[in-house]
C-alpha cells in the first residue's frame, strides 16, 4: 500500500535510504503521512499480513508492528525526492519471500560522468579537427604550382 501503517516518527529507521538524521525525530501526521492507529490495528487483525511494503515518506525504514507483522517502507525511486534512490526487487512464494533492495546511482554521479563524457568527446573532436587541419595543409604545401 503507498501510505505507511501508523508510527510516531523514522526515529527507529537507519540504513543509506533512511531520513536524514535531522528529520527521523520529526512526528508524523496520523491520515496525513501515515495510516490512523486505529485503521492501522483494523488492518493487522483482519489481514494478517507477512509482509507489508509501503513508501510516502520517500525514505526506507523497517518496523516490526505487534512484534510478527513486517513492514518495509520503500524509499522514493526519483531523483526528485533525494539522491540516492532506490526500489526493492522482491521474490514472493506461497511460503516465503526474499527482498533485495537495488540503488540507483546517485543523480551527482550520472552528471558527474555526463560532463567528463562531454568533455572528452570535446576534447576529441578538437584533436581531430587540428589533426585535419595540419594534414590537410601539409598537403597544400608539398604540391608545386607549374605555370
Amino acid at each position: 500500500m503507498h501510505y505507511p501503517l501508523f508510527r510516531e516518527s523514522d526515529a527507529g529507521c537507519t540504513g543509506e535510504d533512511a531520513a536524514p538524521p535531522e528529520e527521523r525525530h520529526l512526528l508524523f501526521r496520523e491520515k496525513y503521512d501515515v495510516l490512523s492507529k486505529e485503521a492501522s490495528q483494523r488492518l493487522l487483525q483482519w489481514f494478517k499480513p507477512r509482509l507489508i511494503l509501503s513508501g510516502h515518506t520517500h525514505s526506507g525504514c523497517e518496523v516490526l508492528h505487534d512484534n510478527k507483522y513486517p513492514e518495509i517502507s520503500v524509499p522514493s525511486f526519483s531523483w526528485r525526492n533525494r539522491n540516492n534512490p532506490s526500489f526493492i526487487l522482491a521474490s514472493v512464494s506461497p511460503r516465503s519471500y526474499t527482498l533485495s533492495k537495488c540503488f540507483l546511482p546517485e543523480e551527482s554521479t550520472v552528471i558527474s560522468v555526463y560532463c567528463s563524457a562531454g568533455a572528452f568527446l570535446l576534447l576529441l573532436f578538437l584533436t581531430h579537427c587540428l589533426c585535419m587541419k595540419g594534414l590537410c595543409s601539409l598537403c597544400l604545401l608539398g604540391k608545386h604550382k607549374s605555370l
